[in-house]
């Protein structure tokens, strides 16, 4: 090969790669649009929080718990249980939710007709306060059986649209004795009817029974203060002188159980609820009465409107 026509082929090769270098993509020249890698596959996950953990009940207190005097009352022979008896263990009873459409989720009026100041649930609570309403229970009747046999559990009370309401808490702060213009003498507000790692049940009076005239609270979601706990698991040993039964002509019979006074600790939320029940003279009542059970109510803004039965009697 000659120079010449050497040097014609490799001008010639030179300006092939020249004009391909500069030559666009295939699908840019008939699309007019450059295109753009594929981008790598990503995973999105929802975004998950992470509960709080559970409150952890405490071990020991500061708190000091006496004991006094208590009456017995009821006619059970042989004497049953506390754990075992429906008008002082609420867990036996249950509740269930009022889910109907047309209950009112707020204080409601059913005016008073006791002339002395019954027991307060703003004052659970230190300042006093009317808590966020969570929960309209109803409370199940009782089917009772021949002692010391606890009996069954009914179909839930309809005396009341609500016989147990839900009240809004922070975990681990101190519940207290609700005050009342009731004592049972020596300073003190109240006796302990039952009392477990959970709830416990205060009586207005020194009879040892929620059937006997006066007033019963049952506070439920509680951890219950454990030197209130240990003091009332002592005084209700199976073999002491509470379950020795003794017929009407041999009474008054006393024996101890813890004496509380009004505004004393009873324990700390368990968790963002605690069920209040009250019970006067052996029945279920409805907690929501505004003129009874929160006579003292600060910083509420409701209007107390009448109760549902007494709207449906006007119209």
């Amino acid at each position: 090969m000659s120079k010449r026509v050497f040097g014609a082929a490799l001008a010639l090769f030179c300006a092939l790669l020249m004009s391909l270098a500069v030559q666009p993509p295939v699908q840019a020249a008939r699309t007019g649009i450059t295109p753009t890698p594929t981008p790598a596959a990503r995973v999105y996950l929802p975004l998950t929080l992470k509960p709080p953990p559970p409150y952890i009940c405490p071990t020991s207190s500061a708190n000091s718990y006496a004991s006094g005097e208590a009456r017995q009352y009821d006619g059970d022979d042989p004497v049953r249980p506390a754990v075992a008896h429906a008008d002082k263990n609420l867990a036996l009873r249950g509740i269930v939710s009022n889910a109907d459409a047309g209950l009112r989720r707020e204080l409601v009026n059913y005016g008073t007709d006791d002339p002395t100041q019954p027991p307060q649930f703003a004052t659970l609570f230190d300042p006093y306060r009317v808590p966020p309403l969570n929960g309209f229970y109803r409370v199940h009747d009782w089917n009772w059986a021949k002692p010391p046999a606890p009996g069954s559990r009914g179909d839930p009370l309809t005396t009341w649209p609500a016989t147990a309401l839900g009240l809004q808490v922070t975990p681990g702060e101190v519940l207290h004795v609700p005050i009342s213009a009731y004592d049972i003498g020596q300073g003190y507000e109240v006796i302990v009817l039952y009392a477990d790692e959970r709830r416990v049940a205060l009586r207005y009076a020194r009879e040892d029974s929620a059937g006997a005239q006066g007033y019963t609270v049952h506070a439920d979601g509680l951890c219950t203060d454990p030197n209130l706990l240990a003091l009332y698991t002592q005084l209700d040993a199976p073999d002491g002188p509470r379950y020795a039964y003794r017929p009407p002509d041999q009474r008054p019979y006393a024996y101890p159980l813890p004496v509380l006074p009004a505004g004393k600790p009873i324990g700390v939320a368990r968790g963002w609820e605690v069920v209040v029940a009250i019970v006067d003279t052996g029945s279920f009542m409805d907690p929501r009465s505004c003129n009874e059970w929160w006579q003292i109510r600060p910083g509420y803004t409701g209007a107390c409107p009448p109760h549902e039965y007494a709207t449906a009697m006007s119209h």
